[in-house]
């Protein structure tokens, strides 16, 4: 199966890379936000043509039954504030072992406080997950997995984050994965 590993930026894949220096060829850095995200997804996923994408990178956790670090599967995720006759949920692939969650894809931090409230799922936000979600739908991705290592909960300062504990336990997770 030809994998393509999808990183917002280059830190957030270095902790796959120092693990699994084979899979340099089959890891990209696609930017932040949805704009980035997507451009970047579309053009590696016409080129590449991959039978399976992993979207890997950190999030912000608005649940408290999440712990810092910890590396989870969103398995449901929607763009934040879109009207509700355009909102529409994308689904990924559940991972062995993890916990899963849903997200929010936001613009800015605690953007989508007030929306988890209701969520069944323990909640993150992230800035890409939607739109790489939605491109891989279209563009006939068969296997579609979204992982995130919470940095962070919502309302911390951001000195308080934690990020380079939590990339290095995202690609300890990732160098891992059985797909």
């Amino acid at each position: 199966m030809a994998t393509l590993y999808l990183f917002p930026t280059a830190e957030e894949a270095a902790g796959l890379l120092s693990r699994r220096p084979d899979l340099r060829e089959q890891v990209a850095v696609i930017g932040v936000g949805q704009a980035a995200a997507a451009a970047s997804a579309a053009r590696l996923i016409a080129h590449r043509k991959p039978s399976c994408v992993v979207l890997g990178g950190i999030a912000g956790a608005f649940d408290g039954r999440l712990a810092l670090c910890e590396v989870v599967a969103v398995v449901q995720d929607r763009v934040a504030f879109l009207p509700e006759r355009y909102s529409k949920d994308y689904h990924a692939s559940k991972v062995e072992g993890l916990t899963a969650v849903g997200s929010y894809t936001v613009n800015r931090t605690g953007e989508a406080a007030l929306l988890c409230k209701h969520s069944p799922l323990p909640a993150v936000e992230q800035m890409e997950g939607a739109a790489v979600a939605a491109l891989c739908q279209e563009m006939g991705v068969e296997h579609y997995y979204h992982l995130r290592a919470i940095s962070n909960y919502v309302d911390d300062e951001r000195s308080a984050w934690r990020i380079g504990e939590a990339v290095e336990a995202l690609g300890e997770r990732i160098a891992t994965l059985k797909l």
